[in-house]
């Protein structure tokens, strides 16, 4: 096998996994899995037999370590009980007892062979040790009283003079959190230490194997025979150590280590790092014990982190809840968000906000100047092409030149809505100045050799070493973002534009087009009466349209001005109601209640106008995701309708994830309140695949209607229900039958009065984007 020369600057591609050679405190013997025969051996093999090295490869393990451990070894390989297993226990030339590590990789079992001390170690006290730490850790008050507990316990196991809690952050730099040590040490409590200690292969291990010794950083390793192939010592205790790591150890004057790994959620959350000023052997059964309090504190921090994240995640959805209620209350939702800029700011820790939701931009809080903030949007537009945030706690370092305004804009949580139209809403985090205190200057020796040649080595000092850090704000964390995403799909249906009629004449256009175009090639004369014809329905087209931008000028605007004066000299009214007659009160009362419901029909009439023309492409929408969230959305409205929903695993879609999110949101809506006073709703969503289409069947337990009417229901203003007994402006269902035709398919409902209604969504498996 090729030697790999490792040095600092290529130490994060070195081999570590099949260093050739493992630490001379034990033996190492690897053996074919099919016939139990010994395939290599480590040199130092010949301290328990006369035979030479290489003579033992080809040979039974049964020669070397006896019949009844083979036996003992086949019936736990057969089992793959390693872990319950270890060690074995194996007695060679009558006097010596060792213990017998089994481990496997893809080619051979590894026998890794520890002397068994002969000392009395109280094992059977380990129980109760673990016992109690565990009673104490979980009765701490704080993940810092987890930490500290943990490194004195373990240093009180293990006999290590120093036992440290190190952590990783998210680009594996790593700091010192907790520390037990003898007191003539020095203290690398709170200090950080650069990502290249520790490198990605030797993580990797880490997360394979949950503990690591080295006893005695100045033993010559033992090497491996033959070294024809590679032999992956990934599970192997003895592995032998990488060259680069013995002289960052000898540097800082260690003799001996061990580590224990910590993960949580499934990444290395950090280390438990032992470090002894000689040369320290650890028994198994202690490094079992220390592996499994290792565990015992990656579970406590993994559940203290999930309950923690539950309270967040619970406050801030209620913060998004706030936003999307003032967005409904609210005539122009863009006047409804300028009323919650505080709870806007709340919500991810912001400091700042600017947003151009209909054309113009606002800026709110401490932020940039406005032509600052729109050099960020352009720079946007490059970053955020086919995402639906951006972020970043470093602005400055990913382009410099904004720097000159990070002082307040350092971070930035960017929602882009429609980014050909400039639509978006950005927040901002100022400069948070932070101190690092390194464990010696992060930076590599070059060491010149004999021949005139050089390469990097490890720093040589540890001595504190302090650095300012710059241009960076406080790091946006994961559910910041999530929730920020919620609040984006709510967001997303206000932009919506334009109208059903401009899609019905543009239809009708080419379909006279086409009809045209047909005539054109069998008669000169029929074609130019056919462009004369066109000509008309251009001018027709054009005329329609610019009545059709003026309406919609004038129902979002100048239809509701009037309203707003309604509604403010009735409030005005209802203040002076003291002189006011019962009867002229209850005209106040209807009056107010007539102005909000046409309020209302204008804001749905607003919305179905505008469902095809400011559609978003299609994506693959997760609608069990999709169905939680919105089930989310409506909790208050569960709950004081006292509503159950079940909900099996269903399809992935494809299509307009904000326009189903609104189809769904509509019929849970409606199931809600059309629910019958005589029991619990209940509602069931369930899919069925069908040849080329799936069915999505929302169904519930409410009072139903007359079959009758399941056509008419779709139509627009179709109510089946007086005002007076459920309010609506009968318009949701025909918008979520537009948003179901728009994606090529079909929406009907069967009912039985008294007993409930079942809506089925027929989609096509494949729906086709140009719709």
């Amino acid at each position: 096998m090729g030697k790999f020369n490792v040095t600092l600057d290529n130490c994060s591609e070195e081999p570590i996994h099949i260093p050739g050679s493992i630490q001379p405190h034990g033996i190492l013997i690897a053996l074919d899995p099919s016939h139990y025969s010994i395939s290599r051996v480590s040199a130092n093999v010949q301290n328990i037999t006369n035979l030479l090295p290489g003579d033992l490869p080809g040979r039974p393990i049964a020669e070397l370590l006896g019949e009844i451990f083979t036996e003992e070894l086949m019936a736990v390989h057969s089992g793959r009980s390693f872990i319950q297993s270890n060690p074995l226990r194996v007695v060679i030339n009558e006097t010596q007892p060792y213990n017998v590590i089994v481990s496997e990789n893809e080619q051979f079992i590894i026998l890794d062979l520890e002397a068994a001390s002969e000392e009395k170690l109280l094992f059977a006290n380990f129980d109760n040790k673990i016992k109690t730490f565990i009673a104490d850790l979980v009765h701490v008050q704080s993940e810092q009283d987890i930490f500290n507990e943990s490194v004195r316990e373990i240093q009180r196991l293990t006999g290590f003079d120093r036992v440290m809690m190190y952590r990783f952050d998210e680009e594996y730099n790593g700091e010192v959190v907790a520390e037990c040590k003898i007191p003539r040490l020095n203290s690398f409590l709170r200090q950080h230490f650069p990502e290249s200690d520790i490198p990605a292969q030797a993580r990797a291990l880490y997360l394979k194997s949950p503990i690591r010794i080295i006893a005695d950083v100045n033993a010559v390793p033992s090497p491996i025979i033959p070294d024809t192939n590679a032999l992956d010592l990934s599970t192997s205790t003895l592995r032998s150590v990488s060259p680069i790591h013995i002289q960052y150890l000898k540097n800082m004057g260690v003799g001996a280590s061990m580590s224990v790994s910590i993960v949580v959620e499934g990444h290395l959350w950090g280390l438990i790092a032992c470090h002894h000023y000689s040369p320290h052997m650890v028994p198994f059964k202690i490094r079992e014990a220390a592996t499994f309090m290792g565990q015992m504190i990656s579970y406590l921090i993994t559940m203290r982190r999930r309950s923690d994240l539950g309270k967040v995640e619970g406050e801030l959805q209620t913060l998004n809840a706030v936003l999307v209620e003032r967005m409904a209350n609210e005539l122009d939702f863009e006047e409804g968000l300028k009323k919650e800029i505080s709870t806007l700011l709340k919500m991810v820790r912001a400091e700042g906000l600017a947003w151009n939701l209909t054309g113009k931009l606002e800026q709110f809080g401490k932020t940039p100047t406005e032509a600052q903030t729109r050099m960020i949007i352009q720079w946007l537009k490059n970053k955020t092409a086919n995402a639906s945030e951006y972020h970043t706690h470093r602005l400055p370092k990913e382009d410099q030149k904004f720097e000159v305004f990070g002082e307040v804009a350092s971070g930035i949580l960017a929602l882009p809505l429609l980014l050909a139209e400039d639509l978006i809403l950005i927040w901002f985090r100022p400069e948070v100045i932070e101190t690092k205190n390194w464990g010696g200057k992060p930076e590599k020796i070059i060491e010149f050799t004999d021949d005139g040649s050089h390469r990097l080595m490890p720093r040589s000092s540890f001595a504190l070493w302090k650095e300012n850090v710059y241009h960076q704000s406080l790091k946006w964390e994961h559910v910041e973002i999530s929730t920020a995403l919620k609040f984006r799909n709510s967001l997303m249906n206000y932009v919506l534009a334009k109208s059903e009629r401009l899609k019905t004449i543009n239809r009708q256009l080419e379909e006279m087009v086409s009809l045209r175009t047909a005539e054109l090639s069998s008669e000169v004369k029929t074609r130019l009466q056919a462009e004369k014809r066109l000509k008309k329905v251009l001018i027709e087209v054009q005329r329609s349209n610019a009545e059709l931008e003026q309406f919609a000028y004038v129902a979002s605007h100048d239809l509701q001005e009037p309203l707003r004066k309604i509604q403010s000299f009735g409030e005005r009214l209802q203040h002076i109601n003291k002189s006011l007659d019962d009867r002229s009160i209850d005209y106040i009362t209807r009056m107010m209640n007539a102005a909000n419901r046409m309020q209302v029909l204008i804001q749905n009439l607003l919305s179905f106008s505008r469902i095809t023309t400011k559609a978003q492409p299609f994506v693959t929408i997760d609608l069990d995701k999709m169905l939680r969230d919105v089930v989310q959305d409506l909790q208050v409205l569960f709950e004081q309708k006292n509503g159950s929903i079940s909900i099996e695993t269903l399809n992935h879609i494809s299509g307009d994830e904000n326009q189903i999110q609104r189809v769904f949101l509509n019929l849970l809506q409606n199931a809600l309140k059309f629910s019958s006073p005589e029991r619990r709703p209940e509602i069931k969503i369930w899919s069925e695949s069908k040849k080329d289409v799936v069915h999505i069947i929302v169904k519930d337990n409410g009072i139903g209607f007359d079959p009758q009417y399941s056509k008419k229901i779709f139509s627009l203003f179709e109510r089946l229900h007086g005002r007076s007994d459920y309010e609506g402006t009968g318009l949701g269902l025909a918008i979520c039958r537009k948003i179901i035709e728009r994606h090529g398919g079909k929406i009907w409902a069967e009912s039985i009065p008294g007993e409930g209604t079942s809506f089925t969504i027929e989609l096509p498996v494949k729906i086709k984007t140009s719709h």
